[in-house]
């Protein structure tokens, strides 16, 4: 294996010589962040670990090499850094024990996911999964390399959005695609620019797919929800979750390209929704497509479309349909399903909510929707169920279930093992040449602090000096400066002051129709609105309803200066709130 070495650990290209690669810039010793895998890694004897390339609350991806087919691959793995951390100078993952049950829960949905992308390698616009394999006390996936580029950088490229009659010519196959995947029993909840790719030969590919808890907020991992496309329902780990989640993020994506604008964040639209119309920003875009766009949504699951065949329908049929009123077309859809999130209380309930049947109403459809209908029909006819090969076999659950057992969990204080027993003094030469070690800064704009602070991917070799500012270009709680910059050589334990945004200085009044004072309470505090409560007499309002406030909705409040909104509460004995 030694030829193998002569790639460029950054591309996985061949190098004629050390140093800087001359096709991507890399350098061999470039330092890396600690805790994640050290590139020149061999995994599983086959696979040559390169630099990190992404990473989030359920673990990493990197660039590797298949040293047995010799091309590139991508390696996902499961390292969820609120749970565990990486045992210094190893590979091996140590699992604090406080959060076993959680880790294993998880790595068990984690499996199954990828097990499920496994048996999917006849659809060609995913990037399904090569091969699962149980290493370092963990999971390990293997992807195809995808030769492209996201369609975020797709876009910038193309004066930053497409006309509808492109997206006519590239979507209908990822929306074909999406719909076999939810038939599946799979909900992706990250569809964004960043997640579908454009390959070289203008196809385009779904990509990262996660489990529930990496894409929801307030779960046990820190979560990646991209803003602007994740719906309402994802920002709580006690709403239901479903295709219609995929519905609001397809919706989102549209929205992007149209308009070359990113829609509004859900959780700033509740309350006080004013999300523009798409074809009002962009009046080429065809009356119905815009009209079903924003259904996609609507910030309620239960009224938004509720599947991607009914929304392909409605896209592609003529525009009379939408003036008719609210019929609609009955399809598969999975059951309604809480956001898992490792031993949540959801975990064990039963699905009590069901969907009231509906009536069918058969609609014309034109000629693009029946052949969308066809290829779904004819794949799902013809989707092998391919089971895994690869390292770990049959086997790979009890190979799991055994690597992260209570005994085979490895600390930092239990190395002593033969991988790792060598004589004290070069194990003391070692240690010292590790803390003299330089690393590199990574970059934390527009993240999450609590996420960033919480994390065990940084606890002991960074610390944290967090200031507060407010800031109308980031959402409240989001990064937008740090001391040292990206890239910067580091020694362990260095500090780096992070500024962290309070939310804009002047905030929109959010409505208040049809809010009790505890559900109007909970808004205004979500946008750092200092406000007091007036009950007062109404007798045109139900008791404990807001009916006023000092200032209309929609008018600027200064919550800088700590401007106080007055809120007017009725208080009669005429209605009751039924509280």
């Amino acid at each position: 294996m030694g030829e193998n070495f002569k790639l460029c650990l950054g591309c996985m290209e061949p190098k004629t010589a050390d140093g800087v690669c001359p096709n991507c810039g890399y350098s061999d010793d470039a330092p890396y962040l600690p805790s994640y895998i050290a590139p020149g890694t061999v995994l599983s004897e086959r696979y040559l670990v390169g630099r990190l390339l992404k990473y989030n609350g359920e673990g990493a991806t990197y660039i590797a090499y298949d040293t047995v087919t010799d091309r590139k691959v991508l390696i996902k793995e499961y390292m969820p850094d609120t749970l565990c951390s990486r045992v210094k100078g190893s590979a091996v993952i140590s699992v604090n024990p406080k959060h076993l049950v959680q880790y294993k829960a998880f790595m068990s949905e984690f499996t199954e996911l990828n097990q499920v992308l496994s048996r999917m390698r006849t659809l060609n616009h995913i990037n399904p999964a090569l091969e699962l394999f149980a290493e370092n006390n963990t999971t390990y996936v293997v992807f195809a390399y995808i030769k492209g580029r996201p369609l975020k950088d797709y876009l910038q490229e193309n004066a930053g959005e497409l006309s509808w009659e492109d997206v006519k010519k590239i979507f209908p196959p990822i929306f074909t695609t999406l719909s076999l995947v939810h038939n599946a029993g799979l909900i992706h909840r990250g569809i964004s620019p960043e997640t579908i790719w454009v390959t070289d030969n203008g196809e385009l590919k779904l990509t990262d797919f996660c489990i529930a808890a990496a894409r929801t907020a307030n779960t046990e991992l820190a979560s990646e929800v991209f803003a602007g496309y994740a719906a309402p329902e994802q920002y709580s780990s006690s709403s239901w979750h479903g295709t219609w989640t995929d519905v609001y993020g397809i919706s989102a994506l549209l929205y992007r390209i149209l308009t070359g604008s990113m829609p509004t964040e859900a959780m700033s639209r509740i309350g006080n929704d004013n999300l523009c119309e798409p074809a009002k920003l962009n009046p080429n875009i065809p009356p119905n497509v815009s009209k079903v766009i924003m259904a996609g949504l609507k910030l309620s699951g239960e009224v938004r479309i509720q599947t991607i065949t009914e929304f392909v329908t409605r896209l592609f049929e003529q525009p009379e349909y939408l003036e008719r009123g609210t019929e609609k077309t009955i399809s598969m859809q999975i059951p309604k399903q809480p956001s898992r999130s490792g031993t949540s209380k959801n975990m064990g309930k039963n699905l009590h909510s069901k969907k009231k049947n509906a009536k069918v109403k058969q609609v014309k459809v034109g000629l693009m929707v029946f052949s969308i209908v066809l290829v779904i029909l004819a794949a799902a006819g013809t989707i092998s169920l391919v089971f895994l090969n690869g390292s770990g076999g049959n086997s790979l659950s009890d190979d799991l279930t055994s690597d992260v057992s209570q005994e085979t969990i490895l600390s930092s204080s239990e190395i002593s093992s033969s991988e790792t027993s060598e004589t004290a003094s070069s194990d003391e030469d070692q240690t010292s040449s590790q803390d003299e070690k330089k690393y590199e800064m990574p970059s934390f704009i527009n993240k999450n602090y609590e996420a960033i602070k919480n994390s065990e991917t940084y606890k002991g070799w960074l610390k944290f000096v967090p200031e507060y500012e407010y800031n109308d270009s980031y959402e409240k709680d989001t990064i937008f400066y740090q001391s040292i910059e990206e890239g910067e050589l580091i020694a362990e334990g260095t500090e780096v002051v992070l500024k962290i945004s309070l939310g804009p200085q002047n905030v929109s009044v959010p409505d208040y129709y049809g809010l009790t004072e505890k559900d109007y309470a909970k808004i205004l505090n979500d946008n750092n609105i200092k406000f007091s409560v007036v009950y007062r007499a109404n007798n045109d309002y139900v008791n404990g309803y807001v009916f006023k406030t000092s200032k209309e909705p929609g008018e600027t409040i200064n919550v800088a200066k700590g401007e106080e909104l007055v809120v007017y509460v009725a208080k009669n004995d005429n209605y009751s709130s039924g509280d």
